[in-house]
C-alpha cells in the first residue's frame, strides 16, 4: 500500500458525472427445459440477468421491463462494476446494538473456532450450522447446506428470517461460476410513492408493511441451478425441526422479551410462543411449530420433491392463496396476482481484485459493490500495520466514503436509477478509488459535506447471515431478512409464516432525518420495485482460483462497515478469523458524524481517531452500533483446511464442520 498526500483544503473533490447514457432493453425468460441443464447449472455462454421464473408463465403474468440488463451487459468490461446503495441508518443520535446472545464467552473456547477438512457452516444457530454440515455428508454441496440451514434459521430465529421474507446469495463453484441470486422481496402493485405520507408506522407494521416474499423461490433457482441433493431433502431437517420442537436459545428469549408486551396483548397469533402455563416461552423450553411444518412440506413438495410443485404453491397456489388472506386481513394490499408475477434476478456477480485476490459479491440492490469499492479505495492507502497511528483513521476515512457512495443507487428497474448508471459505475473504477485516496487527509477528518453524500435511507434489523464452503471449494455467502426484528409483526396462524415489513426499506418523501437531508429519490416506492438492501454477502478466492473467505453479516447499515472491516483484518492484517469475528468492531456511517466503536477497542486508537478531529462514541458491550454480527468462513490457501467462526459474542451463533 502506497502512502499518500497530506494537503487538506486545496484538494479537488472526486468529480459527479450525472448524464443518462443509452440504455437497450433486453428480456431473458427462458423456460425451465432450457434454462437449466441435468445438473442444475446454467445453459449458455452468455451470463446475463435473468428472470428465473421456474415456472410456466401463471395466469395475469406481465412482464416487467429490466431497462439496466443491456446496460450491464454492454458495460460489464468497462465499468468494471456497479455499486449497490446500502440501506444507510440515520437517525437522532446514538444507533443501539445489543448483546443478543448469552454471557460474556470464554475466550479461548475451543468449540468457537471449528477447523474442518471437508467443509464448513457459519450460522446464527448452532443446530442449523450442523444441519448444514449434515446436509454436506450426505452428498450435498454448499448450495444445499446453505438452503438447509436458513431453513433452520428461519425456523428457530423466525423473529429475522423465514419463507415470509427475502434475500441475496452469491454462490461461487470450484469450476469458477459464480451467480447472485437476488430475491429481494418487491413492492405489490397497488403500492405507490405517497402510500405512508400520514403515517409512516405503517410501513414497519401490520398488512400495509408487507412486501411479496422471495426466499422460497431464490432458494428453488439456485437449487435448480446448483444443487446436488434432492430438493425435499434440504427442507426435511427444518420440517421435523418443526414438528418435534427445538429448545429455545437465549438470543430467542432475549428478542421475544424486547416484544414483551406486544406478545401478551397479541396472544392468540402467537400461540407457539408460549408455554402451556400462558408465559412466554424461556431458555431451552421447547417450541413447535406445526403450521410451519405443513407449509415446509408443502414448500419440498409434499413428498414428491418436485421443486416446480413447492414453488408453484407458494406463489400460484393454496400458500399465496392463504398468505394474501392473511396479509389483506390486517389492511395489505398485496394479492394473488403480485405472487404470481414474483421472480429471482439470476446475475453475474460483481468483483474487483484486492492485494491479488478476486472478490465477488451481489449487484444492485445489494450493497455488497459498496464494499468493493471501500477496498478499491483501501488498497492504495498506508494502512498495512494495524498499530499504525493511522490505520484506523483511515480505516474509518473508507467508511465515510463507502457510506457516501452508496447514497447514489437503488435497484435498477428504476428508470431513474438507470439513468444515474454512469456515475454508479464510476464509483467503482480504480480510477475513481484513486481520486477518493486524493481526497483524505492523514492528518484530520472532515464534515460530511467532504463526502458528497445523496440521501438517507433507513436500517433493518431483523437479517441473518452464513457461510459455508464445501469439500470440492464450492462457497455461499447468504444474507436474508424479514427487515425489522419479527418482520411487520404479522404471523399467519394458518401457514405459521411470519411476513416481512421490507416495504420500511422504501423512502418516504417528506421524511427527512435529524440532519435535513431528504430521502432518496432512488429509493421511491413503485410498484414491483425492489428495496434497498444493506446486506453484502462476499467471496474472496485467492490467486489459484480457490474460494478462501466466505464473510457477510446482519446489522443494518452496519453490515457493509463490517465485512469491510473484516476483510481489513483477516486479508491486510492478519488477524486469525477467530480474532476478526470477535475482535471489537469500530463504524462510521457518516451520518451521524460519530465513530462508534465496541467495548475493548484499545484507548490509543480511540485517543489518536479523537486528535484527527473524529468524534468517539464508546460503548459498553451490549450497546455499541459498531457490533454487526458476522459469520465467516476461511479456507488456507496453503495446507487446505477450512476454518469457521460464527459471531456468538453478538448472537450466540456457532460454526460447525467435519
Amino acid at each position: 500500500m502506497t502512502e499518500v498526500s497530506s494537503s487538506e483544503a486545496s484538494r479537488p473533490k472526486p468529480p459527479r458525472i450525472r448524464f443518462s447514457p443509452a440504455i437497450s432493453s433486453r428480456e431473458i425468460s427462458p423456460d425451465r427445459s432450457s434454462y437449466f441443464n441435468g445438473h442444475g447449472s446454467s445453459s449458455g455462454s452468455e451470463s446475463d440477468d435473468v428472470k428465473a421464473s421456474l415456472l410456466p408463465k401463471p395466469v395475469g403474468w406481465a412482464t416487467r421491463r429490466r431497462n439496466y440488463r443491456g446496460w450491464w451487459r454492454d458495460n460489464w468490461g468497462n465499468a468494471v462494476l456497479i455499486t449497490a446503495l446500502v440501506v444507510l441508518s440515520v437517525g437522532f443520535g446514538t444507533i443501539v446494538w445489543e448483546n443478543e446472545g448469552g454471557s460474556e464467552p470464554v475466550i479461548d473456547d475451543p468449540e468457537l473456532l471449528v477447523t474442518a477438512r471437508h467443509g464448513v457452516v457459519s450460522s446464527d444457530v448452532d443446530v442449523c450450522s450442523q444441519i448444514g454440515v449434515d446436509t454436506m455428508k450426505k452428498g450435498g454441496n454448499a448450495v444445499d447446506a446453505a438452503i438447509a440451514t436458513a431453513a433452520c434459521i428461519g425456523t428457530i430465529n423466525m423473529f429475522a428470517s423465514g419463507v415470509g421474507g427475502g434475500g441475496f446469495m452469491v454462490v461461487r463453484m470450484a469450476d469458477g461460476t459464480s451467480k447472485s441470486f437476488n430475491f429481494r422481496e418487491a413492492a405489490p402493485a397497488k403500492a405507490s410513492r405517497d402510500m405512508y405520507n400520514e403515517n409512516a408506522l405503517l410501513a414497519q407494521v401490520g398488512g400495509l408493511a408487507v412486501a411479496v416474499p422471495g426466499e422460497v423461490h431464490g432458494f428453488a433457482a439456485a437449487h435448480q441451478m446448483f444443487g446436488a441433493l434432492p430438493w425435499k431433502d434440504v427442507w426435511e431437517p427444518s420440517i421435523n425441526l418443526n414438528t418435534e420442537g427445538f429448545q429455545v436459545t437465549p438470543t430467542l428469549q432475549s428478542i421475544i422479551l424486547k416484544e414483551e408486551q406486544f406478545f401478551y396483548d397479541n396472544k392468540k397469533d402467537w400461540p407457539f410462543l408460549f408455554s402451556e402455563a400462558g408465559s412466554l416461552v424461556v431458555t431451552s423450553d421447547v417450541v413447535k411449530r406445526p403450521e410451519y411444518a405443513a407449509t415446509l412440506s408443502t414448500i419440498a413438495g409434499n413428498g414428491t420433491g418436485d421443486v416446480y410443485h413447492g414453488v408453484h404453491e407458494f406463489y400460484n397456489g393454496s400458500l399465496a392463496s392463504q398468505l394474501t388472506q392473511a396479509i389483506q386481513a390486517a389492511n395489505g394490499i398485496v394479492t394473488e396476482s403480485d405472487f404470481s408475477k414474483y421472480y429471482t434476478v439470476v446475475s453475474d456477480t460483481v468483483n474487483t481484485t484486492f492485494l491479488g485476490n478476486e472478490v465477488f459479491t451481489c449487484p444492485p440492490p445489494c450493497s455488497g459493490p459498496v464494499m468493493l469499492e471501500g477496498l478499491n479505495i483501501a488498497e492504495g492507502l498506508p494502512m498495512s500495520d494495524p498499530k499504525a497511528p493511522n490505520s484506523h483513521h483511515y480505516l474509518i476515512e473508507v467508511m465515510k466514503w463507502l457510506s457516501a457512495g452508496r447514497t447514489e443507487l437503488g435497484d435498477p428497474f428504476d428508470s431513474i436509477v438507470s439513468d444515474n448508471a454512469v456515475r454508479i459505475a464510476e464509483l467503482n473504477t480504480k480510477e475513481y478509488a484513486e481520486s477518493v485516496r486524493a481526497n483524505i487527509s492523514s492528518e484530520r477528518t472532515y464534515s460530511w459535506e467532504h463526502y458528497n453524500p445523496a440521501y438517507e435511507p433507513n436500517d433493518p434489523k431483523g437479517t441473518s447471515h452464513l457461510s459455508v464452503i464445501d469439500k470440492d471449494g464450492n462457497a455461499v455467502a447468504l444474507t436474508t431478512t424479514v427487515n425489522l426484528y419479527w418482520g411487520a409483526k404479522l404471523h399467519d396462524l394458518v401457514t405459521g409464516v411470519v411476513l416481512n415489513s421490507e416495504m420500511d426499506d422504501f423512502s418516504i418523501p417528506g421524511r427527512s432525518n435529524a440532519y435535513h437531508l431528504e430521502p432518496s429519490v432512488y429509493n421511491y416506492i413503485q410498484p414491483f420495485k425492489r428495496p434497498l438492501s444493506s446486506t453484502a454477502p462476499t467471496i474472496i478466492v485467492d490467486e489459484n482460483g480457490h474460494a478462501m473467505m466466505v464473510i457477510g453479516a446482519s446489522g443494518g447499515s452496519r453490515i457493509v462497515t463490517g465485512v469491510f472491516e473484516a476483510i481489513i483484518k483477516k486479508v491486510v492484517w492478519g488477524y486469525s478469523l477467530l480474532d476478526t469475528i470477535r475482535s471489537p468492531r469500530l463504524h462510521h456511517q457518516l451520518i451521524p458524524e460519530v465513530v462508534y466503536c465496541e467495548e475493548a477497542v484499545e484507548d490509543r486508537i480511540l485517543v489518536e481517531l479523537e486528535s484527527k478531529g473524529h468524534v468517539v462514541s464508546r460503548k459498553r458491550r451490549g450497546e455499541a452500533a459498531g457490533g454487526s454480527v458476522m459469520q465467516g468462513a476461511w479456507r488456507d490457501p496453503e495446507t487446505g483446511m477450512m476454518e469457521g467462526v460464527a459471531d456468538w459474542w453478538r448472537k450466540g451463533g456457532k460454526a460447525r464442520g467435519y
